[in-house]
């Protein structure tokens, strides 16, 4: 899966160009777009979340691409430096990858409730 039109994206779900565009801004991190207008591209990772969306549009969570700075005392999270929102926030991450992910690039969920937000690792 290469990158897809947002167009054909839209055509394929019988919607409007305008609603998946917007879904598209909404759900992806903006480095998962490229162009402008109805000329708007999705690379293949953001192909996958948003037609994960398309189905059940209420519970997919924001993507974010952030990059690792430092580890956290809790070895269960890491600190990373998202830079669409200019923040530092603590990521919850598997163990396994607690020593060998600093200075990486990751992808980011962010989950909003009652309490706040929160962010985590996404493969």
């Amino acid at each position: 899966m290469a990158k897809v039109r947002l167009i054909k994206v839209a055509s394929d779900f019988d919607l409007q160009f305008d609603e998946v565009l917007q879904m598209a801004k909404s759900k992806l991190s903006e480095e998962m777009l490229t162009g402008r207008g109805r000329n708007t591209w999705v690379d293949k990772e953001g192909q996958a979340i948003l037609m994960e969306s398309m189905y059940i549009h209420e519970i997919v969570p924001k993507h974010y691409r952030g990059k690792v700075v430092a580890t956290a005392p809790n070895p269960s999270y890491v600190f990373a430096y998202i830079p669409e929102i200019q923040m530092k926030v603590p990521v919850v991450i598997p163990r396994r990858y607690k020593n060998s992910i600093k200075g990486k690039s990751i992808t980011i969920e962010m989950i909003e409730d009652v309490r706040g937000k929160s962010y985590r690792y996404v493969k």
